[in-house]
C-alpha cells in the first residue's frame, strides 16, 4: 500500500492546517467558547463552507461523499489547534449512521443536512460514558445506546444544548481539559425525560461506524501530540544551557527522536486503518485497534516528554504545553485508554 498522500489529500491537509491555525489559535481554545458565541457559530459555518462537515455525507445531503482518509486529515489539523467543536460526531458519526441504517429515519437526514450547511453542531455520548463532552459547545447533544458489541439494537435520544435532561449534570469545576466543557452523566440507563428512537443497524455495520468515529478521534489525538512535539523541538533549538542549545544534548535529542518515531509509527498505522475502512479491507477491525494502541501510547509519551523538555516553564498555566497534555489525556480517556485499545486488538486478532 502507498502511504503517501495524493495531490488532493495534500491540498486538503495544507488548507485545513492553515485554516485552523488562523481561525482557532490556542488563545481562542483557552476561552472554551460556547455555541451561543457568534464567533463560534461563525467558525463552524466557515468549516461547512470549506466542505469539511460534508466529507462523508452523501451528495443527496449536500456532501462530498469522500472517505475516512480525508476526514482523518481534517481531524488531525483540528486537533493541532485544540478545536473545541464536535467535528468527529457531526461530520463522521452522523453520516455513517445514516449509511449503515436499514431504512434510516427522515429526521436523521435532516440533521445531516443541517450539519453540512453549518447550522447545527451535534455531539455524541455513548452508553456507559461517565462524562459528556462539549457541554454548551454545540447546538445539540445525542445519546447513543447499542453501538457496542453484543447490543441487540441501537437507540438514540437528542436534545438542544440549552436544555438540561435528567441524564446531564453540569460539572463544576470543569474537567481535566480546560478547552472542552464537560457535564457528568447521572448513569441512568433509560434516560428519563428523553424520547428514544430505534435505528436498525446490522451488527457488523455498528462495529464499522463506531470504529470510524474512533479513528476520527485518533486523528484529533495525533494532531495535538504533533503540535506538542513541534513546540518541544522549537524550544530545544532556542533554549541554551552552557552556551549551547539544549537540543544538542543527547538527553534531549534522543527523547525527541524517539518521540518523532512514535508519532510517525502511529500516523502510518492510522493512515492504513483509514484506508482499510474506506476499502473495507478484511483486516479493518485489526488495523483500527492497532492504530488506537500506537496512537494513545505515542501521544501520551510525546505530550509528557514535551512538559519535561520545557522544564519548569512547561508546568505554568500561561504556557501552552499543558493544554496539549490535557487534551491528549482527555481524548485517550474518552477512547478508553490503552487498556480498552489492547482489549479491542486482542478481539480483532
Amino acid at each position: 500500500m502507498d502511504f503517501a498522500l495524493d495531490a488532493q489529500q495534500q491540498m486538503l491537509q495544507d488548507s485545513a492546517q492553515r485554516f485552523f491555525s488562523a481561525r482557532h489559535p490556542l488563545s481562542r481554545a483557552r476561552q472554551a467558547l460556547t455555541w451561543s458565541d457568534d464567533s463560534q457559530r461563525g467558525l463552524w459555518h466557515d468549516m461547512a463552507g470549506m466542505g469539511w462537515l460534508g466529507l462523508l455525507a452523501s451528495e443527496q445531503h449536500g456532501g462530498l461523499q469522500l472517505g475516512m482518509c480525508e476526514a482523518f486529515l481534517v481531524a488531525e489539523a483540528a486537533g493541532r489547534q485544540l478545536l473545541n467543536l464536535p467535528f468527529a460526531a457531526s461530520a463522521v458519526l452522523l453520516p455513517l449512521l445514516h449509511r449503515a441504517s436499514v431504512q434510516p429515519p427522515a429526521e436523521l437526514s435532516g440533521w445531516i443536512e443541517e450539519v453540512v450547511a453549518g447550522r447545527a453542531a451535534i455531539n455524541v455520548t455513548f452508553d456507559g460514558a461517565l462524562f459528556m463532552d462539549h457541554d454548551q459547545q454545540c447546538s445539540h447533544q445525542l445519546l447513543v445506546h447499542g453501538l457496542r458489541e453484543g447490543a441487540t439494537n441501537t437507540q438514540w435520544a437528542r436534545w438542544p444544548t440549552d436544555t438540561v435532561p435528567a441524564t446531564r449534570i453540569p460539572e463544576e469545576p470543569a474537567g481535566l481539559d480546560p478547552t472542552v466543557r464537560c457535564a457528568r452523566m447521572s448513569g441512568t440507563a433509560a434516560g428519563p425525560g428523553l424520547a428514544w428512537d430505534v435505528l436498525h443497524i446490522p451488527p457488523v455495520e455498528r462495529a464499522f461506524v463506531l470504529a470510524s468515529y474512533r479513528m476520527a478521534r485518533v486523528g484529533e489525538l495525533l494532531g495535538a501530540a504533533s503540535a506538542s512535539l513541534d513546540q518541544a523541538c522549537g524550544y530545544a533549538r532556542e533554549r541554551e544551557q552552557f552556551g549551547k542549545p539544549i537540543g544538542s544534548y543527547q538527553a534531549i535529542k534522543h527523547h525527541l527522536a524517539n518521540d518523532w518515531m512514535a508519532l510517525d509509527n502511529a500516523r502510518l498505522a492510522a493512515w492504513y486503518a483509514a484506508a482499510a475502512l474506506d476499502s473495507r479491507l478484511p483486516d479493518w477491525s485489526f488495523a483500527c485497534a492497532a492504530a488506537e494502541v500506537t496512537a494513545i501510547e505515542g501521544a501520551l509519551r510525546v505530550a509528557r516528554d514535551a512538559i519535561q523538555i520545557h522544564g519548569g516553564l512547561g508546568f505554568t498555566w500561561e504556557h501552552d504545553a499543558h493544554l496539549y497534555l490535557k487534551r491528549v489525556h482527555h481524548v485517550s480517556a474518552m477512547l478508553g485508554g490503552t487498556h480498552a485499545a489492547f482489549n479491542t486488538l486482542e478481539q480483532a486478532m
